[in-house]
């Protein structure tokens, strides 16, 4: 298949499908596909997501038709990322473009060459938005409007601006699974199948160069890595879980941090695991099974209704809150673009729900960590604050927002608790 046209089809399932990046890109980019024709369909559709706002507003001063369909717009789009982002020469961008309009919708073809030649011929008269507000900040970087205006409110203007300005590393962030296997086995077997790869900044994490058809690797398969994020770590290692302890995992799946936390105790620990999904339990089983977690129990539970028979029963409570994902934006930029304003409310309603339940399973002395993959204080501070002062006996170890572009991963809120009595 032509790369363009497996990028087309990733592109057109994220923007009209709703799909995620990641699994757009998996789903329409063959795997018999040559690599380096993989490794460009793949950059040319997160390039195209990641620029998508100011892409479109390049185009519209090039587009005279009060409407474009759907799949002419992403044609379009396509086209436009590499003129503007990708450095690829301008005759093969439109030409690539022009041929793809014509397999898709023969009679565009005559206007999509028409637009992006006059994209090429009047790119450097565009007039984009300027100051120090959130329209300027929403074309420039990529993001909704109503998330500039936000982040601004919440973080100020400068730091917003690095915020979003923040472009997510190539790499794939894995943790080496020290159940299975250690440093200089890993290494080697990373090595032995050309990766690159450098040590990441915390313990067993590493940024690997070029990972692709991850599930049917050898070494995933094996158990000796799982995918998962410096940040995702780093919440793990905060909530101090040691031998001996009984730990809770109220929102398990898929199960990478449950598992992180056998790895560091050599299985060392009792594991409750919870999830309200059925397929997400059963994924959360088989990734327990190919890591080597022992001792952990799966089971469907709402995490949100209490349970009396589990009152003061573990020494760690873990709760993977669900929320909006908008610390995972800048990797997945298909989530700006889906995230509304309203869930971010009808999240907190749960998230309160759930840490006001789960909060009663830790035992006098034992720890409380929350965490969410988000920046909005609606989900992490105020859940939290509000837990603490609402008379539930528990007092702050410690909380912490990791910003991506101060971390270098995944936008990550941990707040770890204990309980007085």
């Amino acid at each position: 298949m032509n790369p363009r046209l497996a990028a087309f089809n990733a592109l057109t399932a994220v923007t009209r499908g709703g799909a995620y990046t990641s699994l757009a890109l998996k789903e329409h980019i063959p795997s018999d596909m040559p690599a380096e024709s993989k490794r460009f369909a793949a950059a040319l559709v997160r390039t195209t997501l990641e620029n998508l706002l100011k892409i479109d507003y390049a185009l519209d001063a090039f587009i005279k038709s009060a409407r474009v369909h759907g799949s002419v717009r992403n044609i379009l789009r396509l086209g436009a990322c590499q003129i503007m982002f990708m450095g690829t020469k301008d005759y093969a961008a439109v030409n690539e473009s022009a041929l793809l309009a014509k397999s898709l919708k023969p009679q565009t073809s005559g206007f999509v060459n028409a637009v992006l030649r006059a994209l090429i011929n009047g790119l450097g008269g565009i007039v984009y938005p300027s100051g120090r507000n959130a329209k300027y900040l929403s074309i420039e970087y990529s993001y909704p409007e109503w998330i500039c205006e936000k982040y601004v409110a919440d973080f100020g203007f400068d730091f917003t601006e690095k915020l979003l300005s923040y472009k997510a590393p190539l790499s794939t962030s894995v943790r080496m699974n020290a159940l299975k296997t250690h440093a200089a086995e890993f290494e080697s077997s990373l090595a032995k199948a050309r990766l690159s790869f450098s040590r990441g900044s915390v313990k067993d994490s590493y940024a690997v160069e070029g990972m692709s058809d991850i599930e049917n690797m050898r070494e995933f398969k094996e158990g000796l890595f799982a995918v998962q994020s410096e940040s995702s770590m780093r919440a793990v290692l905060a909530a101090g879980i040691k031998k001996g302890d009984r730990l809770l995992d109220c929102c398990a799946a898929p199960g990478g941090k449950s598992a992180y936390a056998a790895a560091l105790t050599d299985n060392g620990i009792e594991i409750t695991a919870w999830d309200v999904h059925e397929h997400r339990v059963e994924m959360t089983k088989k990734n327990f099974s190919r890591l080597g977690v022992k001792n952990a129990r799966v089971s469907l539970r709402d995490a949100s209704v209490y349970a009396p028979e589990f009152e003061g029963g573990f020494d760690v409570v873990m709760i993977d809150a669900p929320c909006s994902s908008m610390g995972l934006m800048a990797k997945n930029p298909d989530i700006r673009y889906s995230a509304r304003r309203q869930d971010i409310s009808a999240l907190s309603e749960k998230q309160r729900a759930i840490i006001s339940a789960c909060g009663r399973y830790v035992k006098p002395q034992g720890t409380l960590a929350y965490f969410t993959c988000s920046l909005n204080k609606e989900e992490n501070e105020l859940i939290t604050d509000g837990f603490i002062e609402g008379g539930f006996g528990f007092e702050y170890v410690s909380k912490q927002t990791l910003f991506p572009h101060i971390c270098g991963s995944d936008g990550f809120y941990i707040a770890v608790m204990r309980r007085k009595k």
